[in-house]
């Protein structure tokens, strides 16, 4: 096997090391087959040590991706009414020398902070996903956005905890004597956590899976516990109010390392099981037993995945659940404590290398959850919106705002965008951008703790540009003159790599392009990121009392906060819609990536909303037919699959599915909601109450 970078022949048949770009925690290794200057195949790299030589479905289909008839090729320029998707093709001349007089006139108008950019995780590499765009957009003075859609409200309760968004390393898995996956799905969307949960239970490990779906992982659960959404805080609660009230937890850890547990002590006894039975739907038993299986089993590992936080209770939620490991003193051992995405794990000072410095101002933050809103009575009103790595017009929640504001005709809108996606037939100008394999990044795991090198493998398509390529252009013709906007991708990995840093230590562009990934320099086998058990907190203890809480205005102990769309908090809303709609990822999808792909649309059929046979039963609904979702902020039309893999009053649907590919014109994030999170202004889709009802076979 011959290992190439992008300085060599890229039209001999060769394979090259390349790297998922995905918002995904695997961030895997790719074996790219080129024959001919062409990408053929790709599988994933046997030399990996998370990737292990093989890929997630999703990924196996990427030469589909790169080459589909709908891969934008050039700049367009829009001739039609917004969301008609008409264009006529422009030069690359034409294109940046509108977006820069736009710009200009904006600026010169309004402000500019009435130019906002837009970007997703289209791609994760540090240089196309972050530093290229910030420079631009700090420089110009723009509006910022704030990007809190996935892990912020979370994040940000797990360090009232903690002290940091950093947690244990997964790749610890298999020395753990119980693994909980809590909230999340790994077959669909961390496909190689399993190799490490199975390896775990080959050594006598228990697993328990707690989520109101019934995931694939659940097939090889010791244990399976489906509480009602968004009450995961009150099962944590009762878990502790077992384990205290019982004397199961580590008194030696609790009395030296954590603080306020005679706090926390008295909080627990307003949740004993029957009242945590009574709020979770999880029976007393289950709940003992669980608590019994968490003290009495360790070290123990909890993954929370982030789905859980996406209610108006997140924060607070994971607060509460990362007491936990504090509680049996599970971070004393390799492969105890708890995983959160390891946001915080790669110590790079992103405001030297995003410009933070070439801002003129002190701009405005506008949160991304909330872009309809803030295109309808935002003020400053936006006039100019710039969209990369992202389809907002598919993923975005309370979508009737969002399409409103994006058919704005005094809206000058600019996509960067791979393929004809929804948010692209709202463009006034249209840029072709570069896949993966056509450009260079320097990426980081936010799950496996290393670094990777991607360069292209093949030529890009048409006339498609990379983000870094097109924001130092677009500065130029901005009349900006500042040294970074000359810099390429590879100046950029190698300024990366000279921060002082222990991390980074002996890590050098030369090591990246021979050896693939290179793990990050931590001390140990595994990486204890509390290992000498001094904690970054105020206190430098695990706070189950936090201070600082209090003085956010917050509850300083961890608590249980109903959701805004329920029972308790709106019995009429809830008496009118009362199914909680949730909307995880699917197989084949990642967020609204590879919806577009024939195979990645094969797998997962047609848009289908699962039911409990009894909501179904009670609506005369069986599988296949189709049915009307709706609430007061909109309806979306899915088939019915009628089953027991989800609890009476809850409903799925797996996505997610573009508009353009979905019945009527619309996917599920009609009827999700824009209403921020507890803490972090974090997103919060997953409360969501609906009503369902079967369509006469004459409207269908």
């Amino acid at each position: 096997m011959v290992f190439c970078c992008a300085k060599q022949n890229l039209k001999m048949n060769r394979k090259f090391k390349s790297v998922c770009p995905h918002d995904c925690p695997d961030t895997c290794g790719i074996i790219s087959h080129v024959e001919d200057g062409k990408l053929v195949k790709v599988k994933g790299d046997p030399d990996h040590f998370v990737t292990r030589g093989f890929l997630c479905q999703k990924v196996m289909n990427y030469p589909e991706r790169v080459y589909r008839s709908d891969r934008i090729l050039y700049p367009l320029k829009r001739v039609d009414e917004k969301g008609e998707g008409k264009f006529t093709r422009i030069t690359w001349d034409e294109a940046i020398d509108t977006i820069a007089s736009r710009f200009k006139d904006i600026t010169s108008k309004y402000s500019s902070e009435s130019i906002l950019p837009f970007n997703g995780s289209g791609t994760l590499g540090l240089i196309n996903g972050n530093v290229a765009g910030k420079r631009l957009f700090n420089r110009l003075g723009s509006s910022r956005l704030e990007r809190t859609i996935c892990s912020k409200g979370g994040r940000v309760g797990y360090k009232y905890t903690l002290g940091a968004a950093f947690g244990s390393d997964p790749l610890a898995i298999p020395q753990s004597k119980l693994i909980i996956s809590w909230g999340t799905n790994p077959y669909y969307t961390n496909i190689h956590q399993i190799p490490l949960i199975k390896e775990a239970k080959k050594n006598g490990a228990s697993y328990v899976v707690v989520n109101p779906y019934k995931v694939k992982s659940v097939e090889m659960a010791d244990l399976f516990i489906q509480p009602t959404p968004g009450s995961d805080g009150a099962l944590a609660l009762g878990i502790m109010n077992v384990i205290i009230n019982n004397s199961l937890y580590d008194k030696d850890f609790v009395g030296n390392h954590t603080e306020g547990f005679e706090a926390l002590s008295k909080r627990v006894q307003e949740y004993p099981p029957d009242k945590v039975e009574d709020i979770t739907g999880v029976d007393k038993k289950t709940i003992k037993k669980f608590a019994a299986i968490y003290a009495g089993n360790k070290p123990s590992f909890i993954y929370a995945g982030s789905g859980m936080q996406h209610h108006t209770n997140g924060g607070m939620m994971i607060r509460t659940i990362s007491c936990l490991p504090g509680l049996v003193g599970a971070w004393k051992h390799p492969g105890g404590g708890m995983f959160y995405p390891n946001s915080e794990a790669f110590p790079i000072k992103w405001d030297k290398l995003e410009g933070n410095d070439l801002c003129p101002n002190s701009p405005r933050t506008i949160n991304m959850n909330q872009l309809g809103e803030t295109l309808l009575n935002a003020r400053p009103c936006i006039y100019g919106l710039y969209i990369y790595n992202s389809n907002p017009a598919a993923v975005l929640f309370n979508q009737r705002k969002v399409i409103n504001g994006l058919c704005r005709e005094d809206l000058f809108t600019v996509v960067h965008e791979q393929v004809l996606t929804d948010t692209v037939r709202y463009a006034d100008i249209v840029l072709p951008a570069t896949t993966q394999f056509e450009q260079t990044d320097l990426h980081h795991s936010y799950f496996h703790l290393s670094l990777q090198l991607n360069e292209p493998v093949i030529e890009p398509l048409g006339e498609s540009k990379s983000n870094i390529n097109v924001f130092n252009t677009l500065a130029k013709a901005m009349g900006f003159k500042d040294k970074c906007f000359d810099e390429t991708a590879i100046d950029i990995v190698n300024e990366a790599l000279k921060i002082n840093s222990q991390y980074l230590r002996g890590i050098t562009l030369e090591r990246l392009r021979g050896e693939g990934a290179i793990r990050l320099n931590m001390p140990g086998e595994f990486h204890m990121p509390y290992q000498d058990l001094n904690f970054p907190t105020p206190s430098g203890k695990i706070e189950f009392y936090s201070k600082k809480m209090k003085l956010d205005g917050y509850d300083p102990l961890p608590a249980y906060i109903s959701i805004e769309e329920g029972p308790l908090t709106s019995p009429d809303l809830y008496k009118r819609y009362p199914i909680y709609l949730l909307t995880p990822s699917a197989k084949s999808f990642l967020n609204s990536n590879f919806a577009n792909i024939r195979n990645s649309r094969n797998e997962e059929k047609r848009p289908t909303i699962e039911m409990n046979v009894n909501d179904a039963r009670k609506r005369k609904i069986k599988t296949g037919d189709m049915v009307r979702v709706f609430n007061g902020r909109g309806e979306v039309s899915l088939w019915a699959s009628v089953g027991d893999d989800v609890k009476e009053g809850v409903a799925v649907n797996k996505g997610i599915w573009w508009n353009s590919l979905s019945p009527g014109g619309c996917n599920s994030n009609q009827t999700t909601s824009d209403r921020l999170a507890d803490m972090g202004g974090g997103s919060t889709y997953n409360t969501n109450l609906v009503q369902i009802e079967r369509v006469n076979d004459d409207k269908i």
